[in-house]
């Protein structure tokens, strides 16, 4: 209550209602959970109107039903064909370079690739976000066959997740774009909401029936895609170009490395309302453009893997940032790489990498190489480089007085304090005079 209102009511006057506020609309989350009572089956009802939902989506998809409100879409995409200026054979060929060196064989055996990409209800992940279509692309032959399964309506997640899990039997390696931090977590959140009212049981059976493959158990899903190589392209676009790009959105990695900019796409933040438009009023049409961009997101999965490789061996011709890339070789347990990528761009290379090279050096006996890059550092007031020479000059050139003069170089502080009492000691004992600091420091 404000003071005038106060002051009237002091005076015995009518004060002034305070205002209301318009309630806000409903989230996304609970229009669905209004819808998913409404569409509940009453107890023995056969649903004739849900295979028709079904049936006319599956027809505007160009796919088919499956069980209760599940469809269906498979492409099949000859690896030849170009997605931007990559061949998907050529991209798929140079996955097994980006993974790790303790990934076994079967990760590298194409027959057990999953490419995977779902569409969901929102991006805050949890309880209260649906995965309402999964697209999945596997190899066969000369042939990348996608197969796209659609949520057509909350009482179907049952078989909708046993379609999933049958659909990734049988995988070695997953290939995602954020899906160790997405997709993978929500799926295992629907799971185990869906094992909980029990809707899974059985449903695993009928889609390896409907020759999906062997669905395991809800329990041997979780054990079986914990055991699974995960190649999330995410990770390493992120280390390599995120000082040199704006962002690492997938639409930036196709348009920077497959030179791919896509026309007339649904972006994916509109997916969730062409989700709830189907649902609440049956339209077609926004649901047909969610799946064409989850199309093309399985795409760029395929293609991606060419320019990656390349940036690993070149990152120059990528524009990728070449100290990011010597790291990554380094934390994958090849510092021999992580040297020749620093040497090959080393005109290119900020302190940061230039620092990284010394210490390769060093580590490869080339004392030499390794202060070539400390001097011109040091000058520059490097603290780090100043470190290096200090200790190089004391340790192993036998030289304390220089490394005293570049210890008084460094920023106050005890690690100066403590070095430069440490250095002036041995000075002390060995009768030889501190040298002039001015020729040395910045």
């Amino acid at each position: 209550m404000g003071f005038e209102d106060r002051l009237r009511r002091v005076r015995g006057e009518a004060t002034t209602p305070p205002p209301t506020l318009e309630p806000a609309g409903p989230s996304l989350e609970e229009r669905l959970a209004r819808l998913q009572a409404v569409r509940r089956p009453a107890q023995g009802s056969t649903q004739p109107q849900a295979a028709a939902d079904a049936q006319a989506l599956a027809q505007a998809l160009g796919g088919e039903v499956l069980a209760h409100g599940l469809v269906r879409v498979e492409h099949r995409i000859p690896l030849s064909q170009s997605h931007g200026q990559i061949a998907l054979g050529d991209g798929l060929a140079a996955l097994p370079g980006l993974l790790p060196e303790g990934a076994g064989d079967e990760a590298r055996d194409p027959a057990g690739w999953r490419l995977l990409d779902t569409e969901t209800s929102g991006l805050a992940g949890g309880t209260g976000t649906w995965v309402f279509a999964c697209g999945i692309g596997r190899i066969d032959g000369a042939v990348l066959v996608l197969e796209q399964f659609v949520l057509a309506r909350l009482d179907a997640e049952a078989p909708f997740l046993a379609a999933i899990t049958a659909a990734l039997s049988g995988a070695s390696l997953l290939v995602t774009y954020n899906g160790k931090s997405f997709d993978l977590p929500l799926l295992a959140t629907r799971l185990g909401l869906t094992a909980r009212d029990g809707g899974y049981v059985g449903h695993a059976g009928a889609m390896a029936d409907k020759g999906l493959g062997d669905a395991p158990g809800l329990a041997g899903l979780s054990a079986h895609l914990a055991g699974i190589a995960h190649l999330d392209l995410l990770h390493p676009i992120r280390r390599a170009f995120a000082s040199v790009w704006p962002d690492c959105r997938l639409a930036t990695a196709e348009a920077r490395l497959l030179k791919l900019v896509r026309q007339g796409d649904l972006p994916g933040s509109q997916a969730p309302a062409a989700w709830l438009d189907w649902l609440r009023c049956g339209r077609t049409k926004p649901l047909t453009e969610v799946l064409t961009h989850n199309r093309l997101d399985l795409l760029s999965l395929a293609a991606l893997g060419a320019p990656l490789a390349l940036t690993l061996c070149d990152p120059a011709r990528t524009g990728a940032d070449p100290a990011a890339v010597a790291a990554w070789h380094r934390d994958r347990g090849d510092p021999a790489r992580a040297l020749e990528v620093l040497e090959a761009n080393c005109a290119a290379l900020a302190a940061v990498g230039l620092l990284e090279l010394a210490r390769l050096r060093l580590r490869n006996g080339d004392l030499t190489g390794a202060q070539a890059l400390w001097e011109p550092l040091a000058e520059g007031g490097e603290p780090q480089a100043i470190t290096a020479l200090a200790k190089l000059y004391e340790h192993r050139l036998g030289d304390p007085a220089r490394a005293l003069a570049l210890a008084r170089c460094l920023p106050p502080g005890d690690e100066r304090e403590r070095r430069c009492r440490r250095l002036l000691g041995r000075l002390a004992r060995g009768a030889k005079p501190p040298l002039d600091l001015a020729p040395i420091c910045p």
